[in-house]
């Protein structure tokens, strides 16, 4: 599936040999019901030594180099593959192979991870040049990261009071109500769009769909300004 220049893979287990990168997080991904067992970046650059393949459909081949790094978080798989193709490019092959989406999705608006340190997040971010922009106190002792990966932002949030890892997606829609609209003929539960925090407006699936929290935003001026 794609959300703009962003890859998204549905993945499942065929067979308990399976070994590989992915292999034992999406295991017990599935025994906990499914969700997010991490992500890949694009980056331009030489390779480094320590890659490994991994299957990636869709943009890239069908067995990909990749070099795993550490996020910092726990059960998170975490790794980069070389591309030179711009963000545009990666747009316009997405759409062609996937066709446009019929909610209106344009792009993936951000990524909400939990972590039971969040300095150890920051920090294994920052290594590989992912810098923190801003750092958010949410109360109760919990803060929150901020990191911009082109179009998307990476929200880190810390520490984590239940299981820690990837918790939900954010997908920016150019129609939200056309989005909320087909999750409910899909038989899906939506709420309808309200105002968000950051501006523009913003809705949810009401029950997360494989272990991943889902809301749909559409653009709009900042409620501070």
């Amino acid at each position: 599936m794609a959300a703009g220049a962003v890859e998204i893979d549905l993945c499942e287990v065929e067979a308990d040999g399976d070994a590989g990168p992915i292999a034992a997080p999406l295991r017990e991904a599935v025994k906990n019901g499914g969700g997010i067992i991490g992500w890949v970046w694009g980056f331009k650059g030489e390779p480094a030594a320590s890659e490994q393949s991994i299957v990636l459909p869709g943009l890239s081949e069908a067995t990909t180099s990749a070099e795993m790094l550490s996020s910092g978080l726990p059960g998170v798989v975490t790794a980069a593959a070389k591309t030179t193709l711009d963000i545009e490019s990666r747009r316009l092959m997405l759409r062609e192979l996937c066709g446009p989406n019929a909610n209106s999705v344009d792009y993936l608006e951000h990524i909400v991870v939990m972590t039971p340190v969040l300095s150890d997040a920051i920090t294994a971010n920052e290594a590989v040049g992912v810098l923190c922009k801003r750092i958010r106190e949410v109360g109760n002792g919990a803060r929150q990261a901020f990191f911009k990966l082109e179009q998307t932002v990476l929200e880190v949030v810390g520490p984590a009071r239940g299981k820690p890892g990837c918790w939900g997606l954010a997908l920016m829609c150019d129609d939200i109500a056309n989005a909320v609209a087909t999750a409910r003929a899909g038989g899906l539960q939506a709420t309808e769009p309200k105002l968000a925090i950051q501006g523009g407006q913003i809705a949810r699936i009401v029950e997360p769909l494989d272990g991943v929290a889902i809301a749909f935003m559409q653009a709009g001026p900042r409620r501070d300004d």
